[in-house]
């Protein structure tokens, strides 16, 4: 027993010491940036450069866009930002940056694209649904912004698209 809390009182420092150690490397590196940056006349108060931003900015986006495939949080329809934010641990007004800057779509234009795949996944899966059924089995308060929302993302209304797509499915059958 003795020697077992030993093992885990020498991981523990083990795990502090490799997060000091990376802490202390990372900063450096945010030292050696800046000072590259005063070099060449390009210093800003914004901290770190942009690259690192986006790289930063870029895995968060990654996280939401995960969460959102893995959970399908947008199916309640009273899904928030806040809730998203909660989510990958984040504020809003950060994850809405990222939101915007990497998907060209506000918040609720970035949910209601979610929405309208699990719509046409759903259709795929069941096409006697009708597309008012479609709409609030994917999270939709309504059929109207389901509409608008199917038509900005897919090029085409709803209804034309389920049309199109149960013809190219009877048309495999008759084959």
């Amino acid at each position: 027993m003795n020697l077992l809390l030993l093992f885990l009182a020498f991981l523990c420092v083990a795990a502090v010491g490799t997060g000091v150690y990376l802490y202390l490397l990372l900063r450096r590196k945010e030292a050696d940036l800046a000072a590259a940056q005063l070099r060449h006349g390009q210093a800003d108060d914004q901290g770190p450069a942009a690259s690192e931003m986006t790289a930063i900015d870029q895995y968060l986006y990654e996280r939401c866009c995960r969460y959102m495939t893995e959970h399908r949080p947008f199916l309640v329809e009273s899904f928030t930002l806040q809730d998203l934010a909660n989510a990958v641990y984040t504020n809003k007004a950060y994850l809405s940056k990222t939101i915007n800057r990497f998907s060209g779509r506000n918040f609720r234009q970035y949910v209601n694209y979610y929405r309208v795949m699990y719509a046409m996944e759903l259709f795929r899966s069941n096409m006697s649904l009708r597309v008012t059924e479609l709409a609030l089995l994917s999270g939709f308060r309504s059929s109207t912004s389901f509409f608008q929302s199917f038509a900005k993302v897919m090029g085409e209304p709803p209804s034309h698209w389920c049309s199109r797509i149960r013809k190219k499915y009877m048309n495999q059958i008759k084959r």
